[in-house]
């Protein structure tokens, strides 16, 4: 098999993760309403909750630190224009991103589930960078001194 036929290019990893996460939504019983998956009062947004935590998972999975760059190549990349062609402006889109934090434990519970215990997507060993985790989080209670980007993601 060549090369290329062992990739995915953007649009079909933007599809993946699009749809492994209407997957745990569904699994974690997280309903979408209206474009909200955390019910809060006003018209539905322009831009669904859905696409919103989508782009916070490839920000994620493509490795961008800063939220800055991300929507910066977010705006200029002409397969994510096409995909995402409703977009929130720069400081909605931190905001929105923020107010979906609290999904992100029960969709992490959901993704174990669907793929079962015995078969976690990652082993527990590897280094899973995040770009979330500031540095007085768990990895700074737990009295470690290595970067928390580089802390191992417990399972």
């Amino acid at each position: 098999m060549s090369e290329s036929q062992n990739t995915l290019n953007l649009e079909e990893i933007v599809i993946a993760v699009y749809s492994a996460l209407d997957d745990a939504l569904r699994h974690a019983n997280i309903p979408c309403q209206s474009g909200k998956l955390i019910p809060r009062p006003g018209p539905p947004p322009e831009v669904d909750d859905r696409e919103v935590l989508c782009l916070a998972v490839l920000q994620e999975l493509f490795g961008f630190e800063s939220d800055h760059f991300f929507y910066q190549w977010l705006e200029n990349n002409p397969t994510m224009i096409a995909l995402f062609p409703r977009r929130l402006s720069r400081p909605n889109w931190a905001d929105r991103r923020a107010l979906l934090v609290p999904l992100i434990q029960r969709l992490s519970g959901a993704f174990l589930e669907l793929d079962g215990e015995a078969n976690p997507p990652f082993p527990s060993s590897i280094p899973i960078p995040s770009m979330s985790v500031d540095p007085y989080g768990q990895a700074r209670r737990n009295g470690l001194t290595e970067s928390p980007a580089k802390v191992t993601a417990p399972l």
